[in-house]
């Protein structure tokens, strides 16, 4: 039966069994499509790598080590602005305290803008007895030793010469200019301020009513008052700046190195000779004290003595001021018994330009104000070289008692100026002393 139908109907069968397989190709190439959109995904491009030639740096001349620091700035509360006016009395200012800023802007002064630290200004000029320099913070170092008043050196009326020209070129500078000034003789030392002050009116006027008294003439004065004990008080200097071969601290050591301490700009030392500056590398012999030549000398001393007190009181009846020798028996022989045997010493070592170089610039460095400090706008950056060190040497007229002495004083001067960039000059007698004065006027 199925057979003969499938006979009867061979074209329907054939086309039945057509349509239903492209009715199933249909429904699987439908299904294969959706499929695929669905999950089809998006392309991706992968970039190949390029090779780039590579440049070789050139080694840098100099090497640089720059270290950066974060450094916090100070927080300022209050704005001072600081109009100087010529002419002008600059008051005393006590400044507040300035977060962040170590000691204030006023930290540690003493009458006026001071402090150890400068104002930032721009540097001003001086110039001493024919010395011209240039720095915000000044600080002068005044001999006060017999020998400045020596009648070849013009006396008691030379050495208020220069006291006088000292306050006249400190009225000089401007107000925003820090100063010190410190007076020795040869074993102590007295400042009057104890860090650096403004050079207002106020400040300088003070300068002159100390040094006015100092080693000044007066009726009934005796043969020893001279040097630091004639000043109205001030503070002494008692620091232990020893440093390397230094043993001593005698003459101006000792004030140059607060001048290094307090980080001056310019420094300017007034005396009349190197000094001494030495230690001696043996124990004295006193057994010769106890020979004829030993007993000669004490006798001459005692003689030299009583004729200064003699010569003293003839010049006191003219109206005149005495005659200076300081009160040591090597100095009162020389002067009056110039022939006579002076006693042996052990060797000595003398200290030279190159001793106080390495001494001074450690006590500068170990006193540096603090990064922050020099940071914060209140302090200008030290220039260049960092100080000027000045030497003004006063001399005597004509032949000196001790050639040698001066000549050594000469050489280790210019030496030592001349390796801190200062400058060095000698004046000799009152005379020149009077025209390097009314020069500077």
């Amino acid at each position: 039966m199925k057979k003969q139908f499938f006979a009867n109907h061979a074209k329907s069968s054939v086309a039945l069994i057509s349509l239903g397989i492209h009715a199933v190709l249909l429904v699987i190439a439908l299904s294969f499509v959706a499929v695929t959109v669905i999950t089809k995904e998006e392309k991706s491009f992968e970039a190949k790598p390029v090779k780039r030639p590579k440049l070789q740096l050139k080694k840098l001349q100099v090497p640089m080590n720059i270290k950066k620091k974060k450094v916090q700035k100070p927080k300022l509360r209050k704005r001072i602005v600081v109009q100087p006016k010529m002419n002008q009395t600059m008051p005393d200012i006590k400044m507040p305290e300035i977060s962040g800023v170590k000691g204030g802007l006023g930290g540690g002064m003493a009458g006026g803008l001071g402090g150890s630290g400068g104002v930032g200004f721009t540097m001003p000029e001086i110039e001493v007895f024919g010395i011209k320099g240039k720095g915000e913070k000044v600080f002068i170092i005044l001999d006060s030793s017999p020998e400045m008043m020596y009648d070849e050196m013009g006396g008691i009326p030379a050495y208020t010469i220069i006291k006088q020209e000292l306050v006249r070129i400190l009225g000089s500078l401007p107000p925003t200019a820090l100063f010190n000034i410190i007076v020795y003789d040869p074993g102590k030392s007295f400042m009057l301020f104890p860090k650096m002050v403004s050079a207002n009116a106020g400040n300088v006027a003070k300068v002159d009513e100390w040094l006015k008294p100092l080693n000044a003439a007066r009726p009934g004065m005796g043969s020893k008052e001279y040097g630091v004990s004639t000043l109205p008080g001030g503070i002494r200097n008692n620091e232990d700046f020893r440093r390397g071969k230094f043993q001593k601290q005698h003459e101006w050591y000792r004030p140059t190195m607060m001048a290094m301490k307090q980080q001056a700009d310019a420094v300017f030392l007034l005396t009349c000779w190197w000094g001494n500056q030495w230690h001696y590398m043996d124990e004295i012999d006193r057994s010769w004290d106890q020979s004829s030549a030993g007993r000669r000398w004490f006798e001459s001393y005692e003689k030299a003595k009583k004729l200064l007190a003699e010569e003293n009181e003839e010049r006191a009846a003219k109206g005149q001021p005495p005659r200076v020798i300081r009160q040591h028996a090597w100095e009162m022989n020389r002067v009056y018994f110039p022939d006579i045997e002076f006693p042996p010493r052990p060797e000595a070592y003398h200290y030279q330009a190159r001793d106080y170089i390495p001494a001074m610039l450690e006590i500068r460095n170990e006193n540096r104000p603090d990064e922050l400090q020099t940071k914060s706008g209140l302090r200008r950056r030290p220039s260049k070289g960092g100080f000027s060190f000045n030497v003004v040497h006063f001399r005597e007229v004509g032949e000196s008692r001790d050639t040698h002495r001066h000549e050594n004083t000469e050489t280790r001067f210019k030496e030592l100026t001349g390796k801190i960039k200062g400058q060095y000059t000698t004046i000799a007698g009152l005379e020149a002393i009077k025209s390097s004065v009314s020069s500077g006027d």
